[in-house]
């Protein structure tokens, strides 16, 4: 699932109401899903990897390939590099200024 997207139900009848408890339920599951993951998506982030001599930092995304995934763990992909949860050090959300 992307969780900027999400999967929107067309068939669903309804007032405006049902496009707030969509994102809302959308909101819900990532929020579910970074805590399962311990992980901060879609924002500016400073990440330390095991084995990897600095911390990167820029947006997280959660690269979801089937394919590429191991043992059913998530994918994350930061600055072109993909790597598990179990490689996370340390995340640490990244305040922008401005």
């Amino acid at each position: 699932m992307n969780f900027d997207q999400g999967e929107f139900n067309f068939d669903a009848k309804g007032s405006e109401d049902g496009f707030r408890k969509w994102r809302e339920e959308l909101d819900s599951k990532k929020r579910a899903f970074e805590t399962r993951w311990g992980v901060i998506l879609s924002r500016r982030v400073s990440v330390s990897l095991k084995n990897h001599a600095k911390p990167l930092t820029g947006i997280l995304e959660w690269a979801p390939d089937p394919k590429k995934s191991r043992s059913g763990l998530p994918l994350f992909r930061l600055r072109g590099l993909e790597f598990g949860p179990a490689e996370i050090e340390s995340i640490v959300q990244v305040e922008v200024s401005g």
